[in-house]
This record gives C-alpha cells, sequence and structure tokens, in this order.
C-alpha cells in the first residue's frame, strides 16, 4: 500500500512540475524552437557558442577558434558559433581549453536587417533538404524567398516572421 500512495505521490509531483518548452517539427529533421532553447530536438544538431577559459590570453583564445571554427562569421567576441551533435558537444566540452558551451539563442541569431529583405544564414553543414524546409516554412507564413544559396537564403518577410525564422534549428544568423 506504500508503495501505491509513493507512485501516486511521485506522478503527481511529476505532473505538477513545468516542462521545459517543446519545439515544433517543421520538417523531417527541422525544428522551430522557442524563444528560449532549453535544449535541442533528440538526434538535432544544435548551435552552440563555445567559451575560451576565462583569463585565456588571446593566443589561446586564437587557438580554440582555429581548431574549430569552420568559418570567419563564426567568431563572436571571445567564442566561436558551432553546430554540434551530442557526441561532438562532449568531444568539445571535454577539451582543456574551453571554458563553457551555451546554446545559441535566437534573440542571438538576430541582426537588424537593411532593407526589405531579410538574408538568412544556415550552419555551414546545412542540407539542400534543411535550406529547402526553411523556404517552405517561409513561404508558408507569406514571405517571398528571392534567393536561394547552398546556406543561405534572401527573403521578404513580414516582421514577425524574420524575428520567428531565427527560432528554426538550421538557421545560424537573420540579418
Amino acid at each position: 500500500m506504500r508503495w501505491l500512495v509513493l507512485a501516486i505521490a511521485v506522478c503527481a509531483a511529476c505532473a505538477a512540475s513545468p516542462r521545459p518548452p517543446g519545439w515544433e517539427t517543421v520538417a523531417d529533421g527541422v525544428y522551430l524552437y522557442p524563444e528560449t532553447i532549453e535544449r535541442y530536438a533528440p538526434g538535432d544538431r544544435g548551435g552552440y557558442v563555445v567559451h575560451a577559459l576565462t583569463g585565456a590570453d588571446a593566443a589561446a583564445r586564437a587557438a580554440l577558434i582555429a581548431a574549430i571554427a569552420t568559418d570567419p562569421d563564426d567568431v563572436v567576441e571571445d567564442g566561436v558559433v558551432v553546430r554540434l551533435d551530442e557526441a561532438a558537444r562532449a568531444r568539445i566540452a571535454a577539451r582543456r581549453d574551453v571554458g563553457a558551451i551555451e546554446v545559441l539563442q535566437p534573440a542571438a541569431r538576430r541582426g537588424v536587417p537593411a532593407g526589405d529583405e531579410v538574408r538568412i544564414d544556415l550552419f555551414a553543414d546545412a542540407t539542400d533538404a534543411e535550406r529547402d524546409a526553411v523556404a517552405a516554412w517561409l513561404e508558408a507564413r507569406g514571405a517571398t524567398v528571392t534567393w536561394r544559396g547552398p546556406a543561405a537564403l534572401r527573403a521578404r518577410a513580414a516582421d514577425e516572421v524574420r524575428a520567428a525564422t531565427a527560432r528554426l534549428g538550421p538557421v545560424r544568423w537573420v540579418e
């Protein structure tokens, strides 16, 4: 009887505890995340900012950046923006020159668009299917995709669509 009471208490506690905000599937392997990303969908390669150890000198930061950055646009302040699956994230977190790894939040992915069009840069390893899923998502919300590159798009979109685009998993920058 005590086990039954304990099981009911545990279930009630689980039901009462707040769940972290989830994600919405946009296409196979492409997710729309909440404004604050607490974790990525299982199997999704998420965007992270990898920071050097606190107090690292310029040479140590440069060595870390050279070791993991694939694009000069990926360097932000003392960190490097990378897209990682869980295994790669664990491998990088274990490096002695890494101080912290934090989720690249949608707010940090947004710049100030100049003009009527917005440029949407995807992570360098984005697939054509991911790029096309982002384009389809934009078009379903009334945007006009005016150009498609290997890992980028240009589109005319309402402000709220531009802002929400930064919540899509393969999106690195919206400017």
